[in-house]
């Protein structure tokens, strides 16, 4: 009797561990070719710079590099100067969730509802179309 209530507990953590793990998944899955996805979550235009908060998304223990990012609005590019979250131009690895909080900073510019992102990897350049 008591091995039977042992194993019940035991399969109830097992099933809510995979039903806490499926939800920690990207929301939007990264195939086999990207290096990562960008997740734009919002803006903040200051007085001195502008800021994007988003998150990175790739696929969990392995591993990338981020060497630029640039945010185009028609013909005009900016180039960020600071990012936190990752470092420029060092690897980093992908945790279990495959998420990266990132704060990306470009120089002061106006108010835009719709930009592209440019993250330039070691894999090739990932283009992200941004509306907000």
């Amino acid at each position: 009797m008591l091995r039977r209530g042992v194993c019940a507990a035991l399969a109830l953590m097992v099933s809510l561990t995979v039903a806490v793990m499926a939800q920690r998944l990207p929301s939007r899955p990264v195939g086999d070719g990207d290096a990562l996805t960008l997740v734009a979550d919002r803006m903040d235009y200051r007085s001195d710079l502008t800021r994007l908060y988003g998150r990175f998304v790739g696929r969990p223990h392995t591993s990338c590099r981020v060497d630029a990012v640039s945010l185009m609005v028609g013909k005009r590019v900016y180039t960020a100067t600071d990012i936190d979250g990752v470092d420029f131009k060092r690897w980093f690895q992908w945790e279990d969730d495959g998420e990266i909080p990132v704060e990306i900073d470009f120089p002061k510019m106006k108010r835009r509802k719709a930009f592209t992102v440019t993250v330039d990897t070691p894999r090739g350049a990932c283009v992200f179309n941004i509306k907000l």
